[in-house]
């Protein structure tokens, strides 16, 4: 696995230490469940037995990346420069073509995975928002053609 470090806000670290937390506990009930289906188990047989240490294999595959994410973490308490997007910011944009305004939170992927509401700073718009400021149009090619986007806020 590589070791590259995964920008995160702070209230997405600590919902991702949050669940971290859940699934250990869970984790914990789950190791009982498999011994106590291995107590009763006739090996050809038992569809419980099989289930409860794939439902335990599933559930420690989690928790180990969901560690190794929190390992290479770098927290962002702090905009570096708050004239200019950066991971954390909330963006709001008008949209030229639709002529409507739309407003991004922008996060890191490991967060969007993990259902942190936001867009990723590595997804098209994202990533083409991050380093302009107030005032700039952003011309973004998505899946259907070319969107331009005037940055209104930066918060």
């Amino acid at each position: 696995m590589t070791s590259e470090r995964i920008t995160l806000t702070r209230a997405g670290y600590q919902r991702l230490s949050n669940e971290l937390a859940k699934l250990e506990e869970l984790q914990r009930g789950e190791i009982e469940e498999v011994a106590e289906a291995f107590d009763d188990t006739d090996f050809g047989e038992n569809a419980v037995f099989y289930d409860a240490v794939f439902d335990k294999d599933r559930l420690t595959a989690q928790i180990e990346n969901l560690k190794h994410v929190l390992a290479r973490a770098e927290v962002i308490d702090e905009d570096p420069d708050p004239t200019r997007v950066s991971p954390g910011n909330r963006v709001t944009v008008f949209d030229v073509d639709e002529r409507e305004e739309i407003t991004f939170r922008i996060i890191s992927a490991e967060e969007v995975t993990h259902g942190i509401e936001g867009i990723s700073n590595e997804s098209p718009v994202g990533s083409a928002l991050l380093g302009h400021q107030v005032g700039d149009v952003v011309e973004i090619k998505v899946p259907d053609g070319l969107v331009h986007y005037t940055i209104r806020r930066i918060e």
